[in-house]
């Protein structure tokens, strides 16, 4: 016999309030920072090659040329400052005793939220 629809139905919002609550700070802390990092390295290269691109095809143009110099330059810094952010991060997390060694994963105990049990 067909199951009835309520029991095929389920609770949406249990679900999704339980996968979108945030349980572990230091997790949160740890992925965004990573998140950040990802999205910046990757448009900062995706600059780099726009820039590189303008260059190749400026030809004499002597305004492209300094726009495509331009380009390629403030790329070359945002890798460099994402870079220099990630080493820092790394350091701290390393002197601090978050992680055991700098290429460990990161430790940090804040106090974790939990659901309040049904009866």
């Amino acid at each position: 016999m067909p199951e009835t629809t309520s029991e095929l139905s389920t609770n949406i919002a249990e679900e999704a309030s339980s996968f979108f609550r945030i349980k572990d700070l230091g997790l949160f802390l740890k992925n965004s920072f990573q998140v950040v990092l990802v999205i910046g390295s990757i448009t900062a290269f995706l600059y780099l090659i726009w820039g590189g691109l303008e260059y190749i095809i400026s030809a004499d143009n002597q305004e492209r040329l300094k726009s495509a110099k331009s380009k390629i330059t403030q790329a070359l810094f945002g890798l460099a400052f994402l870079a220099t952010a990630w080493a820092l991060w790394r350091l701290i997390i390393f002197f601090f005793g978050i992680s055991p060694s700098p290429k460990g994963t990161l430790m940090l105990d804040f106090p974790t939220l939990e659901t309040p049990e049904s009866p």
